[in-house]
């Protein structure tokens, strides 16, 4: 598992303030994407994405694991607490917890196990 930070989201219940904010923060833009109320982040490395309806107040950070049944599955090995993986088009992720309640999420690109 490699541990890289892959990708981050900015939780918005206001995209345009959330767009405003980080667009003038950084030079971001925010563009929609495939996904219905959900905006990628163009300009950092690593890519983001922010939800326009997510409530919560502290980015997710996104962590590369080369097989994420097997990540999901040190996770809860390790006292923390994991969902199960959702497959999408660039892979799969999981959300997660550390044993100390540390939101974070796992992810694994298209064809990473093989």
């Amino acid at each position: 598992m490699s541990g890289n930070v892959t990708y981050f989201e900015l939780p918005s219940s206001d995209i345009t303030a959330t767009r405003q904010f980080w667009g003038s923060m950084f030079g971001w833009t925010f563009n929609d994407g495939r996904i219905p109320g959900y905006s990628m982040i163009e300009g950092p490395t690593p890519m983001g994405g922010s939800s326009h309806e997510d409530a919560s107040r502290h980015p997710r950070i996104f962590f590369a694991v080369d097989d994420i049944e097997a990540a999901v599955a040190r996770v809860r090995e390790l006292g923390g607490t994991a969902s199960e993986p959702v497959t999408i088009p660039s892979g799969a992720y999981a959300h997660c917890t550390d044993d100390q309640g540390v939101a974070f999420s796992l992810s694994e690109e298209a064809g990473g196990r093989g």
